[in-house]
């Protein structure tokens, strides 16, 4: 399987898509807002009411499969924006969206983003790749499913590193909390087997668990593990 593993898959939908214009008129007209950890920001099945981008900390969108499973479903860091869907179809929220950590968010009401839009048009334009960047994920997320499960994990740790990563001297950081259970719930599997898989990574030496975080030791070596695997 042919895996684009320096893009990013799963995390961002934001950033290198949207225009800088449209970023920055948003950020002018936006509200600011703060979470505590775990505090939630919108439920499954609400009225949608804005556009939030994250200026620092990060969400995460979680939804509820029909065997009633929890799905973690994205994490959005800061410089992305999320929450347009339900405001452009004017159907209920999908998902969950939580706090990770004290989280500082940029609030833009729909009457808002309705008149930037009405008097550019074109940012239309961003908005439409943005939602079919998040389609592009969806079909990857098909592409993955079939793959062993440490290659899966793999897969998800480079993403992650290309939106919270932090170089250090042994190598890079996902510089978020991210347990087990978030990682089983990315992929829908149990997690003793997130758990008997990481051991098969940290084993090649390809990763390190570190106080709730997870060290990348050698990013290069983890793609090729992927390319190998696959």
């Amino acid at each position: 399987m042919n895996n684009n593993i320096d893009q990013p898959l799963w995390s961002e939908m934001w950033k290198g898509i949207a225009s800088a214009e449209l970023t920055q008129a948003l950020v002018a007209i936006a509200k600011s807002k703060t979470l505590s950890h775990g505090e939630l920001l919108y439920a499954s099945g609400d009225k949608a009411s804005a556009l939030y981008g994250v200026k620092s900390g990060a969400i995460r969108l979680m939804a509820t499969t029909l065997d009633g499973n929890e799905s973690l479903t994205s994490l959005h860091g800061e410089g992305s924006w999320f929450g347009e869907i339900s405001l452009f179809d004017d159907f209920p929220r999908p998902v969950d969206a939580y706090a990770m950590g004290e989280t500082e968010i940029l609030v833009v009401s729909s009457a808002q983003l309705q008149s930037i839009l009405d008097d550019n048009p074109i940012w239309y334009k961003d908005f439409a790749k943005v939602l079919c960047h998040k389609l592009r994920i969806t079909m990857n997320h098909f592409n993955t499913e079939p793959l062993p499960v440490a290659v899966r994990i793999a897969l998800r740790l480079l993403d992650l590193a290309q939106v919270f990563g932090k170089q250090t001297d042994q190598g890079i950081l996902i510089d978020i909390k991210l347990v087990q259970e978030d990682i089983a719930k990315m992929l829908l599997v149990r997690r003793q087997t997130v758990n008997i898989n990481m051991r098969l990574l940290e084993k090649d030496n390809l990763v390190e668990r570190q106080k709730g975080k997870i060290l990348l030791r050698d990013t290069q070596a983890l793609k090729d593990y992927v390319h190998n695997q696959s």
